[in-house]
């Protein structure tokens, strides 16, 4: 019979006999092992891919840009609606030019 390190009794509700579960030394060992290579992996793409740092002059002038864009997009609304209304207008006069039309 195989040494245990730890043992784990699991008892499920359902279920009325409990489980028991025997963690050998080289299981921990294999998990501790593995453990340290994921954070050691991890740690080494962090240092090989650091993150951009954006300076705080660029900073601003994306702000700038993006207000510029902000406002420029505001006013070409602004004149998408103008134009609606000169449309609708121009809309409503030649209906009124046809009725005139056909009525001669």
């Amino acid at each position: 019979m195989k040494t245990a390190f730890c043992s784990l009794i699991v008892i499920a509700p359902h279920s009325p006999s409990p489980q028991k579960i025997r963690i050998s030394a080289k299981a921990v060992l294999i998990l501790l092992s593995a453990f340290v290579l994921a954070f050691c992996t991890t740690v080494l793409l962090l240092l090989m891919f650091p993150r951009l740092h954006v300076n705080e002059a660029s900073r601003s002038r994306l702000a700038a840009e993006n207000q510029m864009l902000r406002i420029e997009n505001k006013n070409l609304a602004i004149g998408i609606r103008r134009l609606d209304s000169k449309m609708s207008g121009l809309e409503g006069r030649s209906a009124q030019v046809i009725a005139l039309m056909e009525a001669n």
